[in-house]
This record gives structure tokens, sequence and C-alpha cells, in this order.
């Protein structure tokens, strides 16, 4: 069938225990997520794909190294504000000077924690030529995007990237689905957006392919297949889509295309 795959991890701080009462340290959160991301690296290198890695401020700060080491491997880096729990209008332009200083090259992408409102005209004014801080589902207590395009769009200048969506019923093909989903389920709605929209685009986040076990305070359904086993899920869907056709593209080559 084939079709356009976009692949990408939001690569922050591990804050998700601050959500639900606990505590964890900026450096433990650091830590934790750049355990999860060497096994996002090997995931993709064994698989010859290329994915887009929207990076925190925080975490280029304190890891530098591993930005680097992501942009070496091929992969493209995109901005993600600076402070993962504390997101501020100004993180729009912060973000973007933290990294082109790690990095020594330009950031033309960006995505806000957690699927939040963005401002297209300041993107613009930025420099950025794309954003995907669209999720166009209802997600309680997140937010409502039902009203939002599932294909890709334009506004005030910039490329709006939507994460995808499946069935009418805009089922979110994002990644607490590929945890709580049958792996044949997961696959076949994949496809099915894929087929849809012309493209599919999913995210993840490094934390994620840790153990999560040992952070009490972290709800059951996260837990469920972290760690190994969703480096392994994810290893299936990307030989799966192969398999059907599937070309894998940043998200930056996907708006040059365009």
């Amino acid at each position: 069938m084939g079709g356009k795959v976009l692949v990408s991890f939001d690569i922050e701080e591990f804050d998700l225990p601050r959500e639900h009462g606990g505590e964890i340290s900026l450096k433990e959160g650091v830590k934790v997520s750049s355990e999860g991301l060497e096994r996002i690296l090997e995931v993709l290198e064994k698989q010859k794909v290329k994915a887009t890695f929207f990076v925190t401020g925080n975490f280029a700060r304190e890891n530098p190294e591993a930005v680097r080491k992501i942009f070496k491997a091929g992969h493209e880096v995109g901005a993600h504000g600076v402070d993962h729990f504390c997101p501020k209008a100004s993180d729009l332009e912060e973000s973007k000077k933290i990294l082109e200083k790690v990095l020594g090259k330009k950031i033309s992408g960006y995505r806000v924690p957690r699927m939040q409102e963005i401002d297209y005209k300041e993107l613009k004014r930025l420099g950025y030529k794309y954003d995907s801080s669209v999720n166009p589902a209802f997600i309680p207590g997140r937010y409502n995007h039902l009203d939002v395009p599932r294909k890709k769009f334009k506004k005030e200048g910039v490329f709006e990237v939507p994460t995808s969506v499946a069935t009418r019923l805009r089922i979110p093909m994002f990644w607490l689905a590929l945890h709580l989903f049958p792996l044949g389920v997961f696959k076949r709605l994949a496809l099915r957006s894929l087929k849809e929209t012309g493209y599919f685009a999913t995210y993840f986040h490094p934390w994620e392919f840790t153990e999560l076990k040992k952070f009490p305070v972290v709800p059951f359904y996260i837990k469920e297949n972290s760690g190994e086993k969703l480096a392994k899920r994810l290893d299936s869907v990307i030989s799966f889509l192969k398999k059907h056709g599937g070309e894998f593209f940043t998200f930056g080559e996907f708006i040059e295309e365009v």
C-alpha cells in the first residue's frame, strides 16, 4: 500500500511522578529519559530508519552529548520547550536557542509539551517551518481537538502536522495506544490511518522505554508494556509498516516534500 511514516519522540526530563503527587529531581528525570533514549536508538539503528526527536531545553542542557548523538545518528532534532512541567510562552524562543547552541545548526520544528495551544505567529516570527503540537482527538483532562483537521495544514505561514488518529472515532495512535492495545490491533489501525490520510505520524517518550515499576505513583496502565517490552513492540510495528510499503521520513523531510 505504501505511504509516509513519521515516528517521533519527545525527549524530555521524566516528570510524570510530579503529575501524580510524587517528586523527582531534574537530574534523576534526565537520567531516566537518557536510559530510555539508548534503547530507542538501538531499535532505530537495527531497523535503519530515521526519526524526529523533539528535545526540551532542560534535557539538552543536562545531557548535550545525548542530543549530539541523536543528530550524529542521522535523526532530526526539534524543540520541545524548556521545562516540560512548567511550559512558558518564552520557551519557543529559548528552547530554539539552547538546541542551536548545542548542535550548531538551525532548528525548524516544534512541539509544545502535552499538546497544548500554540502561537503560530510567534513560531513564524522565530523561523520555525513546522509544528506538531496537535493530536486531533479528545483526551479527557488534557484537550479536545476534535474540530482540528486530521491531515497536515498551514496556519500563519507554518505547517502543522497533526499526529495520527484512526477511523471516524478518531482513535489516537500515540504512545499510550502501543502500551494498551493488542499489538495486532495497533498495527491494523496504523495501516488504516496511513490509508486515510496518506501518512502515519506517531510519538513516544524515552522514559516509556525504561522499567517504570520502581515508580509507585506512575499509573499501572502506563507501566503496562513499558521498558524492553515496549522496545520490542516498536520494533515489531516498524517491521510491519515496512512490510506494507511504509517509507520512513523525518518531519522535516516530510515538510520539504510538501
